[in-house]
């Protein structure tokens, strides 16, 4: 299936103009439409939407500001608090680069150079720190420097309904069919999708190594006084005493959970393998995950679920690399492996995706900040990243990551109760709903025992019920990214 194509005028400055329309292919995406852009003035009154300094007559135009394009020319951070609320009743946006009301615009602000900033990760781009793991932490983001535009909110799916709104009355006048609903782009399927994923970081919790952790949390939480910390890792032990060593089992080897879990639900879901350990945050037990990969490999693809590469350290900055992990998963997995979501979210969008592409990846779903969970790039959809170095989209896919259980657990991020997990989750994973989009959802094996996940394994099976009650096509990534892929060409 090919989207039906829509004429798009773009007056930019030439150093912008490739990258204003890749903005506006991105968002015509999901709206059912396929942008053939021109920068011809001469076809500009015939376009069904423009993109310029002065608006177009006749054509809906959404305004290029002169500050934005200087701004990108010369590679500036964006000013604190450049995003803020602009235009007003159904018009509202949370945008940069507000524009004169009276000018005759379709919008009340460059829409274009707001998303862009947004889907090409500018924040990565200009700000030079980063966290202990090389990642743009999320205190330095574009979310923390301007408090009106907030991660829970897609900013660019608003600027994609307000485009929906601006050409309707154009299409009626240029006799073309309206734009379909939100989500037609999943057919049958559902009215949104969410891809099920699962991070195989841990494939057995009581080790030597993980007795000996077990004992220096216990020993640090006693020190410090906290009293149900101490409870809780002597409850951990208790139970795997009498309920895992006559079984031989582990808290963290839980495939028949997930996979019967699943399966009595009617859907698949993607497991992220880590090929070899290279670095030690790849890993605190290579030598346990070397010896249990195979059977946990064998477990998951006889279900016929998706493979997909774990990234590791290597992984960011060497192709060669890349590409010997990858070949190595897929012949050990026996299929060819498309997919990949790098280690502890360790994936730089300048540097990282351009070597995803090379290696012959379909897609990546790493993109997203461990310190909350949201929109990174400000969309409930998947899009081609922009390749900044060739002024070019890249020929890969990126699958929004909007939750992850770790994000909303872990002590050092949100330390989340199971039931406000729950609620926090379900209201990200909502605005998919809305924009009929697609966005990723992980849980790691480590959270469905009923005893280590404290509650987080009911959180899972609660949002894919509620997910499955709203009309959600939940599946693999690979086959969520292969249908956007058809329904977008």
């Amino acid at each position: 299936m090919t989207a039906p194509e829509l004429s798009v005028f773009v007056g930019a400055p030439d150093a912008f103009a490739p990258r204003a329309a890749w903005v506006l292919q991105t968002l015509l995406a999901p709206l059912g439409r396929r942008a053939v852009v021109t920068c011809d003035p001469a076809q500009a009154s015939g376009a069904a939407l423009a993109y310029a300094p002065r608006p177009v007559a006749g054509v809906p135009t959404l305004p290029c500001d002169a500050g934005a394009m200087e701004l990108f020319t010369a590679g500036r951070q964006l000013p604190a608090g450049a995003f803020a609320a602009v235009g007003s009743g159904d018009g509202v946006a949370v945008a940069a680069w507000p524009a004169d009301p009276g000018a005759g615009f379709a919008v009340p602000f460059d829409l274009v150079a707001s998303a862009f900033v947004l889907l090409a990760c500018w924040d990565e781009r200009t700000t030079a720190e980063r966290d202990k793991y090389g990642r743009l932490p999320y205190s330095a983001s574009i979310f923390a420097a301007n408090p009106g535009l907030t991660i829970e909110e897609p900013a660019v799916d608003r600027y994609a309904e307000l485009l929906r709104d601006a050409l309707a009355p154009r299409l009626a006048e240029l006799g073309l069919e309206p734009l379909p609903p939100a989500g037609s782009v999943w057919g049958a399927r559902g009215r949104f999708a969410i891809a099920l994923t699962h991070d195989l970081d841990n494939l057995w919790r009581w080790t030597r190594r993980g007795f000996a952790a077990a004992g220096y949390r216990t020993a640090r939480a006693a020190r410090h006084l906290e009293g149900r910390a101490v409870l809780r890792e002597l409850g951990d032990g208790a139970d795997w005493l009498v309920r895992h060593l006559p079984r031989r089992t582990d808290p963290f080897w839980t495939f028949s959970q997930i996979l019967e879990g699943e399966e009595v639900r009617g859907v698949s879901s993607t497991f992220y393998v880590i090929a070899r350990h290279t670095h030690r945050q790849d890993g605190n037990q290579p030598a346990t995950y070397r010896r249990r990969i195979p059977e946990a490999l064998k477990l998951v693809t006889d279900a016929s679920r998706e493979v997909g590469l774990h990234g590791n350290d290597a992984d960011r900055s060497s192709l060669s690399d890349l590409e010997e992990d990858r070949h190595d998963l897929s012949g050990r997995a026996g299929r060819a492996v498309t997919g990949i979501r790098y280690h502890y979210l360790r994936a730089q969008y300048h540097e990282t995706l351009p070597l995803l592409e090379r290696a012959g990846f379909t897609y990546d779903t790493t993109l997203a900040f461990a310190e909350h969970e949201g929109f990174r790039c400000g969309c409930s959809f998947p899009f081609r990243p922009y390749y900044l170095a060739e002024e070019r989209a890249l020929d890969l896919v990126e699958l929004p990551l909007a939750v992850m259980d770790g994000t909303l657990q872990e002590a050092h991020y949100r330390r989340l109760a199971a039931e406000d997990a729950e609620f926090a989750a379900a209201s990200v994973l909502g605005r998919a709903l809305r924009s009929g989009g697609a966005v990723s959802l992980l849980w790691h094996n480590n959270r469905f025992d009923k005893r280590v996940s404290r509650g987080y394994d009911k959180v899972y099976w609660r949002l894919l019920d509620q997910a499955l009650s709203r009309g959600a096509w939940c599946t693999s990534a690979a086959e969520i990214v292969a249908r956007w892929k058809e329904a977008t060409a």
